[in-house]
């Protein structure tokens, strides 16, 4: 039990300051559509996501007009 604590610290730094902030979106952009992937899939009647990758989803973003204040 005593050296569980040391390798979760170990564990939690390495992915905390290991993982870029761009690196975390992409993963749970990824994470997020295959889930609805699987949605699709197992519910045909689903709406199905836009096979698009986190590249072309950003490309997408960047080209909405930003919201007016």
């Amino acid at each position: 039990m005593k050296k569980v604590v040391p390798v979760l610290s170990l564990a939690i730094f390495i992915f905390l300051f290991g993982c870029s902030t761009e690196q975390a979106k992409r993963t749970a952009y990824e994470a997020l559509r295959n889930k609805a992937r699987m949605e699709c899939l197992k519910n045909p009647s689903s709406p199905c996501p836009k096979d698009e990758s986190y590249d072309e989803y950003q490309r997408a973003r960047k080209e909405l007009p930003l919201p007016a204040r």
